[in-house]
């Protein structure tokens, strides 16, 4: 990873090989934006813009062609979210961006891409219709609204990964262990937490097309979460198998990812790390 890292920071030639090759691909799509971001992120809007342009070309292709606007969500949203990383240096507030291009997308999608939406509902049809008959009443019928929802927080989600990718990049390269201290001191304020919590109430009430948009706004509070078991694991010097029996623990059981949402929205409020005592690690 280093290595691609290096490369791509050698000049733009080699910054707009690797984004633009990486998004025109859907695998390693987040890979490419990721690399246009560190750009952004390491020399500003001037010299980032640029290796934005030319990754924009291969993902509006896709998105014409291969009828899939994720990577061009995608790239936008990350380069929005990176320049405001950049220039706040709060991630709390690029989450927020992240959060916002999400639903500022599906909205788009909704007003002037319905026929876009039907197709897509359209292709995945036949498996939703097989999912629902092995399990009567267990799934909703899905709508077009559905589909921009997701959408929309496939942009939140892949945009914040290719900026903390790009973010770790960047730390390796210029400030080694930074991107560590960042994540561990990730914590979002309490008015953010309360605009956050009121508009996925406010969403989740309107129901209808817009039922499921709500996930976006309640993606900040969970990697705010993840940043806190993080924090007081470092914080602490528990290690990393504790980690490791974490993440086990959330994809068994899944009202633990209740528990970290709540701990994350009282954490905005008491900041826990800050109550803790530092340890040296086992």
């Amino acid at each position: 990873m280093r290595a691609l890292a290096e490369f791509i920071m050698k000049g733009r030639l080699q910054a707009v090989a690797v984004a633009g090759l990486g998004v025109g691909t859907l695998v390693f799509a987040w890979v490419g934006v990721a690399a246009a971001v560190l750009v952004l992120l390491r020399k500003g809007l001037a010299e980032g813009a640029y290796v934005v342009f030319w990754a924009l070309l291969p993902a509006i292709a896709v998105a014409t062609i291969g009828a899939d606007v994720g990577p061009l969500t995608m790239l936008l949203g990350a380069s929005v979210t990176a320049l405001v990383l950049r220039n706040t240096q709060q991630w709390a507030n690029a989450l927020i961006t992240a959060v916002a291009v999400g639903l500022f997308s599906a909205l788009l999608l909704t007003q002037f891409a319905n026929a876009y939406l039907a197709s897509v509902l359209e292709l995945v049809q036949p498996m939703l219709q097989k999912m629902q008959a092995s399990a009567p009443g267990a799934f909703p019928e899905i709508t077009t609204g559905d589909v921009a929802a997701l959408i929309g927080v496939s942009a939140v989600l892949w945009s914040t990964l290719a900026v903390m990718l790009a973010r770790w990049w960047q730390a390796l390269l210029y400030n080694p262990g930074g991107f560590r201290l960042e994540m561990w001191q990730l914590r979002l304020s309490p008015m953010i937490t309360i605009g956050l919590v009121a508009l996925m109430l406010l969403l989740s009430k309107i129901g209808g097309d817009y039922r499921f948009w709500a996930v976006m706004c309640v993606m900040p509070i969970v990697i705010a979460g993840l940043a806190l078991v993080h924090g007081v694991v470092g914080r602490l010097g528990l290690g990393r198998a504790w980690l490791i029996v974490f993440y086990v623990a959330l994809l068994i059981l899944r009202p633990l990812w209740v528990a970290l949402i709540l701990i994350a929205i009282v954490d905005s409020w008491i900041d826990i790390r800050r109550r803790l005592p530092v340890r040296p690690a086992q």
